[in-house]
């Protein structure tokens, strides 16, 4: 027996307004960008197919190859508060070993790269210390690879790590410092270093290091990303050049003393660089107070 469906039918019960209505307002602020900025077709097109080469070059999920086009939109975090990332890593690994507080990434014995001591301490909205908190810890190596991503016989957890804040908020790590870094395989795309520079960006990331903090008071978990100030490559960031807020910028000095380097059994010049997060908890007010009232 044969059933026919009347093809004009559409089960109200399955209808999601707020995709209807999503969906208009993309559609309006195409339309807007049409009339007023004079997007065509062919200029889609063009986007479209960068993107799906990407994609086939990295295996990356399109929402993440497209992030240029919209990753300053979804920062959480406002109001004295540091703002946070609402977009996945790719480059995430977890299970990453626990190190000491304070301590050292894990890394190879001849680890390229100026060593880094990084600190700071994790304060929630009424500048009072957030003990026990959990600080995920990852970056890239010397030549822009990251650990455990690609298979390039490096240790999973090399330059990956996670330790546990003191009773006064503290963290203190050493690490070898990052550097800008080109994804190899989107850099390998016809097209897209041409595309970048048009929009007047770099295929360079600024230098960074990964966070994701975990704490029981937080009203959600903070996850993103820590530049360092001044670093040229902040304004032409291939992602987006607001991504890199002010306020997730840290301090960073370069210490050449050579009595300085080896007290801290280093061989060469190190750098420091200090970063306070502030992160609002179940109790912290709307607006996040100083970090001088810590």
């Amino acid at each position: 027996m044969t059933t026919i469906t009347d093809p004009s039918y559409v089960d109200p019960a399955r209808i999601n307004p707020r995709a209807v209505r999503l969906l208009k307002a993309f559609k309006d602020a195409l339309a807007r960008l049409r009339d007023e900025e004079g997007l065509t077709f062919d200029d889609l097109n063009t986007v479209a197919g960068l993107l799906q080469q990407m994609q086939a070059a990295t295996g990356a999920p399109l929402a993440l190859l497209a992030m240029p086009l919209y990753s300053e939109l979804f920062q959480g975090g406002q109001d004295g508060y540091t703002p946070s990332d609402d977009v996945d890593s790719p480059t995430f690994v977890p299970g990453s070993p626990r190190i000491d507080n304070p301590g050292t990434l894990p890394m190879r014995p001849d680890e390229p790269g100026t060593p880094l001591i990084a600190s700071g301490r994790v304060l929630d909205g009424n500048g009072q210390p957030l003990a026990g908190a959990k600080l995920d810890i990852y970056h890239a190596a010397n030549n822009g690879n990251y650990s455990g991503v690609f298979d390039d016989s490096v240790p999973t957890y090399n330059l990956r790590g996670h330790l546990l804040t003191d009773a006064d908020g503290r963290y203190r790590f050493t690490t070898i410092s990052p550097v800008a870094y080109a994804e190899p395989h989107v850099a390998a795309v016809d097209g897209v270093a041409e595309a970048a520079a048009a929009v007047g960006r770099s295929l360079y990331r600024p230098a960074h290091i990964h966070y994701e903090l975990h704490h029981p008071d937080l009203v959600t978990s903070w996850r993103g990303e820590i530049y360092f100030r001044g670093d040229p490559v902040i304004p032409v960031d291939f992602v987006g050049p607001k991504l890199a807020h002010p306020a997730l910028q840290a301090d960073t000095v370069l210490h050449e003393d050579p009595t300085d380097i080896a007290a801290h059994g280093f061989q060469s010049p190190y750098r420091t660089a200090e970063f306070d997060f502030i992160l609002k908890t179940r109790t912290s007010p709307d607006t996040a107070a100083p970090k001088e009232a810590a």
